[in-house]
């Protein structure tokens, strides 16, 4: 999240925005913040404007809003200002003299539910781990089978954004996928036939995957600038038809494809293991977590938490926090299970197919009801566009 402060005047203002906020800009006008959002429309974006007249509060129709924006007016106690505002589609005016900087925080810290809102329903859980081997697959692959087999009413994507090369198509029975995460970007336009002609499978009656990269060259490809638009907009308009997206990026990096899809996620899990070397690694992510803005819908996930030489949740809590302006702690573990885990990989298979009553699937249980149909999400009544008759057209394709 990026709070861009636009005003000549009040200065102390973005000052004070500086003590509550790490990611907060100051510009002058507004034909500066249109520049500004243009090469930022990925992230979610709260403007902060001060007006003057109404030929000030006019000029936001320059603006061509998305729904990842949220706009706060600061202008004089002037109905008229007010009502126009409001029919221009601004979120919030204040006047000046309601101004101060706790109503300001609050009104950013609600921007971020506003903003989910409109992206609609959909939950996007993206998994990324603080380094290969910490089972970031294994977890992703397995919940979005599971979640799938316990909510049949659900329709379930998964996506291997990963930027090595993939092997989740393996354990969904696509041994030599012809289309991948890369052909998406090759579209012209965004439908379901096209989808499902250009990597789209599926692998059971309600859980959809995209496999991810099969040669270690095609990273060039998920980098490039036109494709991360591409694949963002891919996203969005998955949301239409899916309930669940779970995305699978891989080992953390610093890299933009990454970064801007963990900005339109729900939630994002980082796969860690608790030992000291593990969180090292991850006081790094935190730190771009703490950044970002992403501390609400951040879950630190630890595999393997009962291997030997690990240490406490309260040492890692202290190590993760240190210097950080939040709290941050282990939110949930799962077992060291290599004796079901272990032949599973070996074989390509899942574990939640295989081994159903292991300690690992149990686990994943429980992630799956607290994590990802809690009671809100369950009284929402928007359904998703069935999947299942546009099946049964193009499956010639798979």
């Amino acid at each position: 999240m990026i709070i861009a402060y636009v005003s000549t005047i009040e200065k102390e203002c973005f000052t004070r925005l500086r003590e509550f906020f790490d990611d907060v800009v100051n510009l002058n006008r507004i034909d500066e913040f249109i520049s500004f959002y243009a090469s930022h429309r990925n992230r979610d974006i709260v403007l902060i404007y001060r007006v003057e007249s109404m030929t000030e509060l006019e000029m936001l129709h320059q603006i061509n809003f998305s729904n990842n924006i949220y706009i706060i007016v600061i202008g004089p106690d002037d109905i008229n200002l007010s009502l126009r505002a409001g029919k221009m589609g601004v979120d919030k005016y204040i006047s000046r003299s309601d101004v101060n900087p706790e109503a300001i925080k609050q009104m950013v810290a609600h921007s971020q539910s506003v903003i989910k809102e409109r992206r609609g329903k959909s939950n996007i859980a993206v998994f990324t781990g603080i380094s290969g081997g910490v089972g970031t697959t294994t977890i992703t692959m397995n919940l979005a089978a599971m979640v799938a087999a316990k909510h049949p009413e659900k329709n379930v994507l998964f996506l291997d954004f990963s930027y090595t090369k993939s092997v989740s198509n393996l354990f969904f029975d696509a041994f030599q996928p012809q289309k991948n995460i890369i052909d998406i970007a090759s579209l012209a336009r965004l439908d379901l036939e096209d989808l499902f002609a250009n990597g789209l499978m599926k692998y059971d009656k309600n859980l959809f995957f995209i496999p991810g990269i099969q040669r270690h060259t095609d990273r060039e490809t998920l980098e490039k600038a036109e494709n991360i638009q591409r694949f963002l907009a891919f996203i969005t308009f998955a949301k239409q038809f899916f309930d669940l997206i779970l995305i699978d990026v891989g080992m953390f990096e610093d890299v933009e494809l990454e970064i801007d899809i963990q900005e339109i996620a729900d939630q994002i899990f980082v796969v860690t293991e608790l030992n000291i070397p593990a969180m090292s690694i991850l006081k790094t992510y935190i730190d771009i977590i703490d950044k970002s803005g992403w501390y609400s819908k951040t879950h630190i996930l630890v595999n393997r938490e009962d291997s030997f030489g690990t240490v406490t949740q309260d040492e890692a809590t202290m190590i993760l926090s240190k210097d950080s302006r939040h709290k941050f702690e282990v939110d949930f573990t799962l077992p060291n299970d290599a004796k079901h885990l272990r032949p599973c990989w070996n074989e390509a298979m899942l574990v939640c197919e295989e081994f159903p009553e292991s300690n690992f699937v149990k686990r994943l249980e429980m992630m799956i009801d607290r994590y990802f149909f809690t009671t809100s999400m369950e009284q929402v009544t928007e359904t998703k566009k069935p999947l299942n008759p546009l099946w049964t057209k193009v499956k010639q394709w798979l």
